[in-house]
């Protein structure tokens, strides 16, 4: 299975690892296709493929949402 979705993360979140946490917490694929991180004014977004088996992909959505980052799918 492959889907992109565009994460949005709270100002809080953008020092902490959250990608790398992703890919420690599930064995989804994770590639970031775009990004756009400014630690001045505490804004990150990112749009990411998530491959494997749809469990796996559900389960990275899933994180993402727990840790308080917007997840939003796109269609492609």
């Amino acid at each position: 299975m492959r889907r992109l979705v565009h994460c949005t993360l709270p100002p809080e979140l953008v020092h902490q690892p959250i990608l790398h946490d992703l890919v420690r917490a599930t064995t989804a694929v994770v590639n970031v296709r775009r990004a756009n991180v400014d630690v001045e004014s505490g804004v990150a977004w990112f749009i990411l493929e998530l491959t494997g088996p749809e469990d796996q992909v559900e389960l990275a959505e899933s994180w993402l949402t727990r840790q308080g980052v917007t997840v939003e799918p796109i269609d492609a």
